[in-house]
């Protein structure tokens, strides 16, 4: 018996024998012992019924969050009459989240994503209905517990919706439905927390919160009823190093187009986390009171799902996907720093929806480039690279901007944080190339000899 050894040529690795390209990472050679049915397949593509239903169950599960996060910014500033409690409850929001993709994506990929998803989706309807009893307790502690677990057991989920995608839709049709997620994701934004304030006028906290759990449950059951994917692990091997030593968040970005998106991701959490802490000082100084703070969520809103329809109309082809990546994080970037220096509401408007519209760009293209990449066995983990990215910039975003806020001038604050980022994408876009080439020699060194 002889192993197949495969050859890097440009970075791709490729089969000595047939010349075709495998899937791995740039650098590191991967014996493919078999072929993967989810990378394999191509168009005609799978039944339309249950891409339906995940669009389906990711439209409620969104929608109904936001319900939740409009009546708890209200709730826990009636009970301590305090701008510190919503601050804290955003902080609350943001802080669990980084730490759970990477446990979410490695559990996807050695239970599965649809599992994962369902039993996470009915621990936050859970999480979501117990908000009912600590309101009507009035134990305000409590409830920030409970959103603590929500977003820890949301964050868990993360990686398993971008896992659980590929296996649904063709190779042709993913950067459509990630689009397609995106502009969900961009509508929630400003349709969901209008909705969630005429309700609350009307109906009080607790309804929202049983709303918002019946979204989850209905999720849930939306997600199990999803066909099963056989994705097991065994199917790729990194010669002379286990899986485990080497380590799949390494094996990711050694990827050039993976470092990229992880990068932009970081960058992007943090810019917008620290914008959105100073929002309501910007309304309140330069466009003409709080009242603004709802016309400039809204323009984020509006922008991205315009991206979001663009980016559902076209992509750029995948060699030139690490530059498009780069070029639109960094017109995001421009965008921010401009609207700290915008001096009318309506160029605020316009640059804010400049920025969420070149946003949306770096979350399609970036997250499809990430799954196309992604080895068998390993697609949870490689997705959870995304959000552990833009959770830990959106940590570091909320830390910015409490420690700096006393410090800086909010435009000032924003327009460091921006020009901070913009630094760290030029890093990253001039990362040392032999620095991949040493890494690939060595990797070839490592492979065992022909059996």
């Amino acid at each position: 018996m002889r192993v197949r050894r495969s050859a890097n040529v440009g970075g791709v690795a490729t089969d000595a024998r047939q010349g075709t390209p495998l899937r791995g990472a740039p650098g590191l050679s991967i014996i493919e012992t078999s072929v993967s049915p989810v990378l394999a397949r191509e168009s005609p593509g799978p039944p339309r019924g249950p891409v339906t239903r995940f669009f389906l169950a990711v439209f409620l599960s969104l929608y109904g969050d936001w319900l939740t996060t409009v009546a708890l910014l209200v709730v826990l500033f009636e009970a301590t009459n305090s701008p510190a409690a919503p601050a804290g409850y955003m902080l609350v929001r943001v802080a669990p989240r980084a730490f759970g993709p990477w446990l979410g994506g490695s559990l996807a990929d050695r239970l599965s994503p649809r599992v994962l998803m369902t039993v996470t989706s009915a621990l936050q309807a859970l999480c979501s209905l117990s908000l009912v009893v600590t309101h009507r307790l009035e134990l305000t502690w409590a409830i920030f517990v409970v959103v603590a677990t929500a977003q820890f057991t949301g964050a868990l989920g993360r990686p398993s919706q971008g896992a659980v995608l590929p296996t649904l839709v063709s190779d042709r049709a993913l950067p459509r439905a990630n689009a397609t997620y995106g502009l969900f994701l961009s509508t929630s934004i400003f349709v969901a927390p209008a909705l969630g304030a005429a309700l609350l006028a009307h109906v009080g906290p607790d309804p929202l919160f049983a709303i918002d759990a019946a979204t989850f449950a209905i999720s849930a059951v939306l997600i199990a009823t999803l066909p099963r994917t056989n994705q097991t692990p065994g199917n790729v091997t990194i010669p002379g190093r286990s899986m485990r030593s080497v380590g799949s968040l390494r094996l990711a970005l050694h990827q050039p187009e993976i470092r990229m998106v992880a990068a932009a991701n970081f960058a992007s959490g943090l810019a917008v986390t620290v914008t959105q802490a100073l929002l309501v000082v910007a309304a309140r100084e330069r466009f003409g009171g709080d009242a603004a703070v709802g016309y400039l969520y809204s323009s984020v809103g509006i922008g991205g799902a315009v991206g979001g329809l663009v980016a559902f109309r076209w992509i750029p082809t995948r060699v030139w996907t690490r530059l498009s990546v780069f070029l639109a994080i960094v017109v995001s970037l421009v965008a921010i720093a401009a609207f700290s220096a915008a001096t009318t509401i309506a160029l605020a408007l316009l640059t804010l929806a400049i920025s969420a519209l070149a946003g949306t760009f770096v979350d399609t293209w970036g997250v499809t480039e990430v799954q196309r990449r992604a080895p068998p066995g390993l697609m949870g983990r490689y997705n959870s690279v995304v959000f552990v990215s833009m959770y830990s910039g959106m940590l570091v975003g909320a830390t910015w901007a409490l420690g700096t806020a006393s410090v800086l001038h909010w435009d000032a604050d924003i327009e460091v944080s921006c020009a901070a980022m913009l630094g760290l994408m030029a890093a990253v876009w001039v990362w040392p190339r032999h620095m991949e080439t040493r890494r690939s020699a060595a990797s070839q060194a490592a492979l065992p000899p022909d059996l």
